[in-house]
């Protein structure tokens, strides 16, 4: 009997080792694929060869705005 509760207990030792390799190589993976992401960000702020879009701004004609209506003679 003692030996089953020994090999229960190598048993439930290895499935808890094997619980903190996983989740302290999840850790890791999240870690490093955030910082492969800022390191990426920051390289497109600085080396940005992408064409920007830029619109215009369209200002009015002031002339325009003081204009008298024309109005052909019949």
């Amino acid at each position: 009997m003692k030996e089953d509760s020994k090999e229960f207990m190598k048993i439930k030792v290895k499935d808890i080792l094997v619980f903190l390799r996983r989740r302290v190589s999840l850790m890791l993976i999240a870690f490093m694929l955030g910082m492969s992401n800022v390191i990426l960000e920051e390289s497109r702020s600085v080396n940005d060869t992408r064409e920007h879009i830029e619109q215009p701004e369209v200002f009015p004609d002031e002339d325009l705005n003081n204009t008298v209506d024309y109005l052909p003679d019949f």
